[in-house]
């Protein structure tokens, strides 16, 4: 699909490139300068029941693709993927990141496969995705794709064995957010408050665990990870123990050990880094998580530590993060699905820094 002429832009300098996307979430640049963006679909027809968390009904279909957008168009790269969703296709559940690293490009899943009910139809095309699917960490080929590591249940493995870490929530896991450097994988589990490290051979080994203060209402949930210039890991949490405004924290790892870099952050669902060593944080909702504003913004931290507001006014549920050519690239509408009934549909959007 062709980005509009008039592509609108906004306050701050929000200007949209892509339109009509499927619960568009991470974001990569490949090295061409082309924009790969995990759609996690819009669900389909297969409901199994009630989800206890959102009280919704869940659906699951072959919807979710890895899409690009080169030269003002957007095409499809891998199709036909599993994705989970509310009866109207928003909040979905699927690919939920992507990764580059020279020519070649990787993508994550959200979930576990021990998440799919017992009452699912084994046979169904659907539920044989779930399975060969859900947690995965993936390689994209000139074909279709090709598993790398079963990341999601060995991150599930893993809380069953540390279940004293979370008892009201252990076992759980959720990958949300990739990172690739080399032929290693980094990914935050949002269920397990974990990051994973993800080998060439696609051994998954928990890097660091990350707890929250005593007393904590609920756990840290990280979402995204990102490689620092110094080569250290930087991760935003979506949570931090709280639901309030302000409790979301930013961590670094280096040399194993993981510390709290900075507080003060809400919701964080995407982050990165620029050329000059500035972090960005995406905050999927500015002014408190689970309430009805789905107002966000984006959060440019310098390297002193000087915080700066892009795209206040003009962000809503925004989503992955990724910078080129002076650019802040966001998925905006990040749960909303491409056919919304006249209603926003998923898109990407670019923020002037400069």
């Amino acid at each position: 699909m062709a980005v509009p002429a008039d592509a609108a832009t906004g306050a701050g300098g929000v200007t949209v490139v892509a339109r009509n996307l499927d619960n568009p979430r991470g974001l990569a640049f490949s090295p061409h300068g082309d924009l790969y963006i995990a759609e996690a679909g819009h669900g389909g027809t297969l409901c199994l029941g009630v989800d206890p968390e959102s009280g919704g009904e869940s659906c699951a279909g072959l919807t979710g693709r890895i899409s690009r957008l080169s030269a003002g168009q957007v095409s499809t790269v891998v199709d036909h993927l599993f994705s989970i969703a509310g009866s109207d296709g928003t909040g979905a559940e699927g690919a939920v990141a992507v990764a580059t690293q020279g020519n070649r490009t990787y993508a994550q899943f959200g979930g576990n496969t021990s998440a799919i009910p017992p009452q699912a139809p084994a046979g169904d095309p659907v539920v044989q995705a779930a399975r060969a699917q859900l947690g995965r960490t993936i390689a994209l080929t000139g074909s279709g794709w090709t598993a790398v590591a079963s990341t999601g249940d060995t991150d599930y493995a893993w809380t069953s064995a540390h279940k004293d870490l979370q008892p009201d929530q252990f076992p759980d896991a959720n990958p949300n957010g990739l990172d690739t450097q080399g032929t290693t994988h980094y990914v935050a589990d949002a269920g397990a408050n974990l990051i994973a490290k993800v080998d060439r051979h696609g051994t998954v080994t928990t890097l660091a665990y990350l707890n929250t203060p005593p007393g904590s209402i609920t756990d840290a949930v990280p979402t995204c990870v990102a490689t620092a210039p110094d080569g250290s890991l930087y991760v935003g949490e979506l949570l931090g123990g709280d639901y309030a405004p302000g409790h979301a924290r930013v961590w670094r790892i280096a040399g194993g050990h993981a510390a709290v870099k900075w507080t003060g952050f809400t919701g964080i669902q995407g982050c990165g880094f620029d050329t000059g060593g500035n972090f960005y944080a995406t905050e999927f909702q500015a002014h408190g998580m689970f309430g009805p504003d789905p107002a966000g913004d984006v959060v440019k931290v310098s390297p002193s530590g000087q915080r700066t507001v892009l795209g206040a006014g003009s962000l809503f549920f925004p989503s992955g993060f990724a910078f080129h050519n002076g650019g802040v690239y966001v998925s905006n509408w990040s749960i909303m699905p491409a056919d919304n009934h006249g209603g926003p549909t998923g898109e990407v959007v670019r923020i002037a820094t400069s």
